[in-house]
């Protein structure tokens, strides 16, 4: 199901779009769709990182005091 809103853009946006579209032969609706869904992509995966490290700051926490105290595992074997 789709629905029309209106949205406000500067000239300057507007106008690569106008060249976007154009050049791709693409309407313009279809590359804000493009650039919404990347974009939401994005935020959704930045969403999961904050959650998982939120979910797992004491075991971050404790990982990183093992290796300031005890250096990182296998360094001893390390060829750089």
């Amino acid at each position: 199901m789709t629905r029309k809103m209106t949205i406000t853009l500067e000239e300057s946006i507007l106008s690569e779009l106008d060249n976007a579209a154009e050049s791709q032969g693409k309407k313009k609706s279809q590359i804000i769709r493009e650039a919404l869904t990347s974009y939401l992509d994005i935020y959704s995966k930045e969403e999961k990182i904050k959650q998982w490290e939120k979910e797992n700051k004491k075991e971050i926490e404790k990982y990183n005091k093992s290796v300031e105290e005890d250096g990182l595992v296998l360094q001893d074997i390390r060829m750089f």
